[in-house]
C-alpha cells in the first residue's frame, strides 16, 4: 500500500492507523503499555519532547531488544505525531471513519437484498446521515456558548466563527495562552517577527511571523498546518496586538459554520445523470442558500414580512409557469374516479363486516326450554316443574307430555335447572 500510494499520490504523507499499532502492541509484547505508547503516539509535543517520552518508555518496559519495537522505531514519520507536524490529516488518526460509516450503512443494507432494495435503503441510509448532520448544525448554529477565558472578544469572535466542537478545542488553546510569553519583537519587511517563550521552559521557543499585507500568521511550530486551528503562541501573539477578531486567514473554511453556505453559484458544476439524482442535487443546495436566508430574514419584522411575500410570488410564478397550478384553486375532491375506501370495523374476528341478508332481528331463545322471546329465568315452564321429577313446559301455546320419574335423561336436566336457577337467585336476589 505504502509503494501504490507514493506512485499515484506523490504529494500525499501516509500515515499508519493508530488503533492498528495499538492491537499489534498487544500482540507482539506480553506485557504492553498501551497507554504510554498511546501517548508518544498522538500527544501535541516536540521532537526533542518524543525522544525523550520514548526512551523512557523502552526502559520502563524492557522491549529496547524487540525487533517489532525496533521496526516500529524506524517507521516513526508514518505514526508518530511529532514528526508529521505541517500534515494536514483533518483530524483523523484511525480507520474508525470509515469503519463507522460501513457500520451504519449495515443498519439498512443487508446481503440478501437486490438492486432495487439496495439503492431504496442506500437511500435512506444517506437521509438518516443528512438528518443527523442538519441536526449538529443546528446545534452549532443556534444559541450561544458560555464565555470562560479572560480574552472575552476573541473568544466571542471563535464562537461566531468556528463550529461548535471546533470551538472547544479553539478555546482551550485560548486558556493555555497564558503559558507563554513573547520576548522579543523584531521588524522585518512587510512585517513582524515574534520570538515566543514557554512560561519556565528557557529551551522551548518559537518564532511567529505577521505580514500585514496579507494579515497572515505563521508559526515554527506548525500546528496550523496540521490541525487547522491557531495555536497558543500565535493566539499570544493576537493578544499582544490587541486584535478582538480573529483574522480570516486563521479560520479554515472547512471548520467554519458558513462551510455549506460560502460557494460560488457561477463555479457550482452543473451534474449529469438521472433526473431524479439532478433534482436532489439541487434540492440540498438551494436547501442551504434558504437556510442562510431564514437567519438574516427573521431578525426583524418588516423584513420577514417583505422577504416572505417575495417568496410566495416568486413560488406562484413558477408553478404556473411548470403547470404545478391552475387558475382554478385546488378542489380537495378526488380525481379521476378515485373516492375514499369504505370503511370497515376492524376490531375482532370480522364477522361484522360480512354483509348478512336481511332476517331481521335475532330473537332470544331460552337456554331451558328451547323457547322464543324469553329467558330461562323467565321461563314460564321452570315454575310448574320445580323439584318434581316431572317437566311441564308451555311453549308457544302447546303443552308438554308429562316424563316419568325414572327416567336418566329428564333426571339430569332437572339437577341443570335447579343448580342454574339457584345461581340466578343468588345474583339477582
Amino acid at each position: 500500500m505504502r509503494i501504490a500510494i507514493q506512485k499515484i499520490f506523490p504529494t500525499a504523507h501516509h500515515r499508519l492507523c493508530a488503533w492498528h499499532l495499538l492491537w499489534n502492541a498487544t500482540s507482539n509484547i506480553c506485557d504492553p503499555r498501551t497507554q504510554l505508547f498511546k501517548h508518544c503516539m498522538l500527544a501535541d509535543i516536540e521532537i526533542d519532547e518524543f525522544e525523550v517520552m520514548w526512551e523512557a518508555m523502552v526502559e520502563e518496559c524492557g522491549v529496547r531488544e524487540v525487533e517489532w519495537v525496533q521496526d516500529l522505531y524506524r517507521k516513526k514519520y508514518s505514526w508518530a505525531t511529532a514528526y508529521i507536524r505541517g500534515r494536514f490529516f483533518a483530524g483523523i488518526r484511525t480507520t474508525s471513519r470509515c469503519e463507522s460509516l460501513h457500520a451504519k450503512l449495515g443498519w439498512f443494507v443487508e446481503s440478501r437484498y437486490g438492486v432495487i432494495e439496495f439503492v431504496t435503503n442506500f437511500q435512506r441510509c444517506v437521509d438518516f446521515l443528512r438528518d443527523n448532520e442538519d441536526e449538529m448544525e443546528f446545534r452549532s448554529c443556534y444559541g450561544t456558548p458560555v464565555l470562560q477565558t479572560q480574552f472575552i472578544e476573541l473568544e466571542k469572535s471563535g464562537a461566531t466563527r468556528f463550529t461548535r466542537e471546533m470551538f472547544w478545542r479553539y478555546r482551550e488553546s485560548l486558556n493555555r495562552c497564558v503559558r507563554v510569553r513573547i520576548n522579543a519583537c523584531v521588524e522585518i519587511e512587510g512585517g513582524q517577527t515574534f520570538t515566543v517563550q514557554k512560561y519556565r521552559k528557557l529551551g522551548m521557543i518559537w518564532q511567529v511571523k505577521h505580514e500585514n499585507t496579507t494579515n497572515t500568521f505563521t508559526c515554527s511550530c506548525l500546528r496550523m498546518e496540521s490541525f487547522g486551528l491557531p495555536c497558543v503562541h500565535i493566539l499570544a501573539v493576537l493578544v499582544q496586538l490587541d486584535i478582538v477578531v480573529i483574522p480570516d486567514t486563521l479560520v479554515l473554511r472547512r471548520w467554519s459554520k458558513t462551510a455549506k453556505i460560502d460557494m460560488d453559484l457561477e463555479k457550482f458544476p452543473c451534474p449529469s445523470g438521472e433526473p431524479s439524482t439532478i433534482y436532489r442535487t439541487r434540492l440540498g443546495a438551494f436547501s442551504q442558500l434558504c437556510k442562510r436566508l431564514g437567519r438574516v430574514a427573521c431578525m426583524s419584522d418588516e423584513d420577514f414580512k417583505s422577504i416572505s411575500q417575495k417568496v410566495v410570488n416568486d413560488t406562484l410564478s413558477l408553478e404556473m409557469k411548470y403547470g404545478l397550478r391552475g387558475d382554478n384553486p385546488v378542489s380537495n375532491e378526488p380525481q379521476g374516479g378515485v373516492k375514499d375506501p369504505v370503511r370497515v370495523r376492524t376490531k375482532g374476528t370480522g364477522c361484522g363486516n360480512q354483509v348478512s341478508p336481511s332476517t331481521g332481528r335475532k330473537r332470544r331463545k331460552c337456554s331451558s326450554c328451547g323457547g322464543l322471546g324469553h329467558r330461562m329465568t323467565r321461563c314460564p315452564g321452570v315454575g310448574a316443574s320445580g323439584t318434581t321429577g316431572f317437566g311441564l313446559h308451555e311453549v308457544a301455546g302447546t303443552s308438554a307430555q308429562p316424563v316419568p320419574a325414572d327416567d336418566p335423561l329428564e333426571q339430569r336436566r332437572s339437577r341443570k335447572r335447579t343448580c342454574n336457577l339457584s345461581e340466578t337467585y343468588t345474583r339477582y336476589f
